[in-house]
């Protein structure tokens, strides 16, 4: 009897932990595996994107009215170079878009979020283009695994390692001229995790934008796992299956620790965000407060993920132009 009874407990414990880890496995795999394309944007270019390409794709009405009526002709660009350059981990080679419209200004790399994503995307070309507009220089890129930039891998890293791909786009700018302490960067939803990190690796990069950034690994886990209906305890076995298939640690994804005193950030969300919830916004602005890092902060109102940029362009553009000149030279 004893003996049955232990072969059924071990039975519901093996079963259980197959459950557990196949959960922790299906969620890890959504999260990181990479659609290397750009999605319904894949052949748009600086003067031909448009946001009405996959307006019916958001189930949320408001967001895609926005995209739906949003003048994106308006906004198109006619000159840029197509340019090549490596990663600060030299043997990827990189692909961007570079938008070098005035002498002796600053330049700002405008880094797109996950998957389907790249510099053909609506984001990174009106940021782009409300850049150029305010007089300021632009170079939009393809981090590793994206658009025209090497393929390494099929799962995201999450910025871990692409924060060097950042770095790569920085040293050509350096290379063909522009000084240290005249280029910024702007990161889109997760784009702001390596335009983070890059920045803590080169202080002399004094201006930082981050639209729409997670702030921390727990609070970003957690979130996510509940996108998926699960509770936080499957937190271990994502997190484990993340780091096989990313070949990164994802513990050590928390942007907030690598804010440095020595550099000037602008944080800015939606409040009714529902990807990259509001929390993690102020989080921000609770730690920089605490620890004295110069920072703004915009939370654009009735606004869902990175819509604020399309939802008040012109406020926008206006917002970076102070930010980028003031801490660029």
């Amino acid at each position: 009897m004893k003996k049955k009874l232990l072969i059924v407990l071990s039975s519901i414990i093996f079963i259980g932990l197959v459950i557990y880890g196949s959960a922790g496995f299906y969620v890890a795999y959504s999260i990181l595996k990479i659609d290397h394309t750009c999605g319904w944007h894949e052949n748009s270019k600086p003067n031909s994107w448009s946001t009405k390409i996959d307006a019916h794709e958001y189930t949320n009405l408001s967001r895609s009215r926005l995209r739906e009526n949003f003048p994106s002709s308006e906004y198109h660009l006619d000159q840029w170079q197509n340019v090549y350059f490596p990663s600060r981990e030299s043997e990827i080679q990189l692909n961007g878009w570079l938008f070098n419209y005035y002498s002796d200004r600053p330049i700002v790399i405008v880094i797109h979020g996950i998957y389907p994503n790249g510099k053909c995307k609506p984001e990174s070309n009106l940021i782009a283009s409300l850049l150029i507009k305010e007089g300021i220089n632009a170079f939009t890129i393809d981090l590793r695994n994206y658009g025209q930039s090497d393929t390494v891998s099929n799962y995201e890293d999450l910025g871990l390692k692409s924060y060097n791909d950042v770095l790569g786009a920085y040293d050509y700018l350096k290379k063909i001229g522009f000084e240290s302490n005249s280029i910024g960067l702007h990161g889109i939803s997760l784009g702001a995790v390596p335009a983070i990190f890059a920045a803590n690796q080169e202080k002399e990069i004094k201006a930082i934008w981050a639209d729409s950034s997670l702030a921390e690994f727990s609070m970003v886990l957690q979130d996510e796992i509940a996108r998926y209906g699960l509770s936080i305890e499957f937190g271990p076995a994502v997190s484990f299956f993340g780091k096989l298939l990313s070949e990164v640690d994802p513990i050590n994804l928390n942007p907030v620790e690598k804010l440095t005193s020595v550099q000037n950030y602008f944080f800015t969300h939606g409040d009714k965000d529902q990807r990259m919830l509001v929390r993690h916004y102020y989080y921000f602005q609770k730690y920089v407060e605490e620890n004295n890092i110069k920072s703004d902060f915009w939370l654009a109102e009735n606004s869902y993920h990175v819509d604020g940029m399309f939802k008040y362009p012109e406020l926008y553009a206006k917002k970076m132009k102070i930010f980028f000149e003031d801490n660029l030279r």
